[in-house]
């Protein structure tokens, strides 16, 4: 199914062909199937960069451009609402039935305060406990909204974060019961009670665009679930490096997860000694121009200095200490 064949307003169409996306991913074919645009509630849970997100904005689009609808995107992290709430600016420039422009705000702090002045966004993104202190403090423009997306709804199921999600979604569904919910997680394993729960239809796949093969790293070799073997160079003593250049030997590209923030800066210096001199000279070059965008974004800190010299080397880190600007 292709993006023109959409029944959507053509300027959003146009904006998010010029993202790049012309076809959509069969997961994501499925939920429009499962009637997406006609205000259907769906648990989507399907893999990791497998287009659940877009889903999201082509209801959103669909709630606003359409229906003067109101949009509540719901977060279990402040960095994950930062990340949506820039994801979805660039609809800004679409213009609604009154002639003005779609409105995006964000809010995830401050619980002590009701923030009427959300009123003004036609998308609010926010964190599940902080829409949960807007619910409580009774919020006028909470009344207005017609799509709610969850994401990361799985954690319905985590004993801390759970019982809050939970009150947030029963509680918003109560106030508009007429509402349609987009529930979205990839690792969600009760799909199906979920969905029943939220009166919603269930869409669960395994498809991803990247075939995912599952190994053990082993000494000098991976062991893969399917009964295959890869033989790994001996090219670093860290052995978590040792497998990321292996990977990029053969073309790809590698993601570490540390334990700390000091490990993953300690493995992006060890790994970016080791990638250097692979680099062509084309990527270098790019390399270069990227570090010195991370120099110029934002207030300087040494944290961003490191991470502009290691990306010009071939390898960055990510965590939390890191300036919002740097993070993106």
């Amino acid at each position: 199914m292709k993006i023109e064949d959409l029944a959507i307003p053509e300027p959003a169409k146009q904006v998010i062909i010029k993202s790049g996306i012309t076809e959509l991913y069969p997961p994501q074919e499925e939920a429009i199937c499962e009637g997406a645009l006609e205000g259907k509630n769906l648990v989507l849970a399907s893999p990791t960069a497998s287009g659940k997100t877009l889903i999201a904005e082509l209801c959103a689009l669909k709630h606003i451009l359409e229906r003067k609808g109101r949009v509540l995107y719901l977060t279990p992290l402040r960095a994950l609402a930062s990340e949506k709430y820039e994801e979805l600016k660039r609809y800004s420039s679409l213009r609604k039935t009154d002639g003005r422009r779609i409105r995006v705000g964000i809010s995830t702090g401050d619980y002590d305060s009701s923030d009427n002045w959300l009123g003004q966004f036609d998308v609010v993104v926010t964190t599940n406990e902080k829409a949960d202190s807007l619910l409580r403090h009774r919020s006028r423009w909470m009344d207005e909204i017609s799509l709610v997306v969850a994401d990361e709804v799985h954690l319905l199921n985590d004993r801390d974060r759970g019982p809050t999600l939970e009150v947030v979604l029963a509680r918003l569904l109560q106030i508009n019961p007429n509402s349609q919910l987009l529930a979205l997680s990839a690792t969600i394993k009760n799909a199906d009670e979920a969905a029943e729960w939220l009166n919603a239809n269930s869409i669960t796949t395994e498809w991803r665009p990247v075939v995912l093969k599952e190994g053990v790293a082993r000494q000098n070799e991976i062991l893969f679930k399917d009964g295959g073997a890869s033989k790994i160079e001996k090219q670093s003593t860290n052995p978590a490096v040792n497998l990321a250049l292996h990977i990029v030997g053969s073309g790809g590209q590698a993601l570490i997860f540390a334990s700390t923030r000091r490990n993953s800066v300690s493995l992006a210096k060890k790994a970016s000694f080791e990638v250097n001199s692979r680099l062509s000279k084309p990527l270098k070059r790019f390399l270069q121009r990227l570090s010195e965008q991370i120099l110029t974004a934002g207030e300087r800190t040494r944290i961003g200095d490191l991470l502009a010299e290691l990306v010009k080397r071939g390898a960055a880190f990510h965590h939390a200490g890191l300036s919002g600007a740097h993070r993106r």
